[in-house]
């Protein structure tokens, strides 16, 4: 959109690479900030190479943007302590974030992507549909200090205004990004047809049976564009989901057709320990199909669906409030999961189906 210049911190990871693209086509201009080489050229398109935990290197390598409006902030630092990754990615925000600041006196608005574990998700059963005012959980849990981060700076007078979107499963084809659960799915779902076994559904049987709903990457990235923009989303938090919820144990039947296999009812297993030697049945399949040659591990991590598959409680959240501000974009989730799979085939990451 003409006049509007965004920042991505995180780009080259599944939400940034989605808002970036985004971005682009609705007319923007772009800066994309990562760790890792740029894997797109546009002429609107300004990659640049930094690390948002160097406070310095983060200000000198975005010093050059003074006409920077939007920031949207899609970076993600893993640790094994959770209390280390609060530490880690609230200061991957503030840098961030400041040294925008610090180069633009034109800055806007700042978007912030949470998750479901906003809510507890991750360690127990909530509240369900959950919304944006519930109480919080028991931390560490890094999206609080992120935005009360966003919240204390338009207390203490930044002209600035922010919003957060708190999605759920966010699914799409990226390389690299380690909780992109539905890529977990479609590769652990190749690698049991390339052993001529049925595809079976390796979680809980109470997690096959509870609600579950994802969001579309495409679709959080048109969310962000919403919220970025809208006076009505200013200063506040969203919940964004495709618009329904599922059971895996009516999905992976789904998915099973789509890759024109069997399907065989439910087996729990470890997925981490079962799939930890089947790197050379990887690169078996990309030998025999002449598929892109990228290892198992570039393009999963199996501890997410193993997080995902054994949530044995609803998850589920309520997004009448984006909705009433004027988003009422939704998908299908079983058309957000073909589209993921004719991507992967397209893009050479898996075999042709049939």
């Amino acid at each position: 959109m003409a006049g509007r210049r965004a920042v991505v911190l995180g780009a080259e990871g599944l939400i940034g690479t989605y808002v970036r693209q985004a971005l682009l086509d609705d007319g923007w201009d772009v800066a994309g900030v990562a760790r890792r080489p740029p894997s797109i050229e546009h002429e609107r398109y300004v990659p640049v190479t930094a690390d948002l935990l160097d406070k310095d290197g983060a200000a000198e390598a975005l010093s050059a943007f003074a006409d920077a409006t939007h920031v949207f902030y899609a970076g993600f630092g893993w640790t094994e302590s959770k209390s280390e990754e609060v530490r880690v990615n609230l200061a991957m925000l503030v840098n961030g974030v400041e040294a925008v600041e610090s180069s633009s006196s034109q800055l806007e608005h700042v978007v912030l992507f949470e998750g479901g574990k906003w809510y507890g998700c991750h360690i127990g059963p909530f509240k369900t549909p959950a919304l944006e005012d519930d109480p919080r959980v028991m931390p560490p849990i890094f999206y609080y200090d992120q935005e009360d981060y966003l919240r204390s700076r338009r207390t203490d007078g930044a002209a600035w205004t922010w919003s957060a979107l708190r999605p759920e499963g966010v699914g799409g084809v990226a390389i690299g990004t380690p909780q992109n659960f539905l890529m977990v799915l479609v590769v652990y779902a190749v690698i049991c047809k390339e052993l001529g076994i049925p595809l079976r559904f390796p979680g809980a049987p109470e997690c096959r049976d509870a609600l579950y709903e994802m969001t579309d990457a495409r679709l959080l990235a048109s969310a962000a564009i919403h919220t970025s923009t809208a006076e009505a989303c200013a200063d506040q938090a969203f919940n964004v989901t495709n618009g329904d919820s599922f059971r895996w144990g009516e999905m992976f039947p789904y998915v099973a057709d789509l890759l024109d296999m069997p399907y065989a009812g439910t087996q729990t297993m470890n997925l981490v320990e079962m799939m930890e030697d089947k790197g050379d049945v990887w690169d078996q399949i990309v030998a025999e199909h002449g598929l892109a040659a990228h290892q198992v591990t570039d393009l999963v991590f199996w501890q997410a669906g193993d997080n995902i598959f054994n949530q044995t409680w609803d998850n589920v959240r309520s997004t009448i409030k984006l909705r009433k501000t004027g988003f009422h974009d939704c998908i299908d989730s079983r058309e957000m999961v073909s589209d993921v799979i004719a991507k992967m085939v397209a893009m050479r990451l898996i075999p042709p189906v049939g």
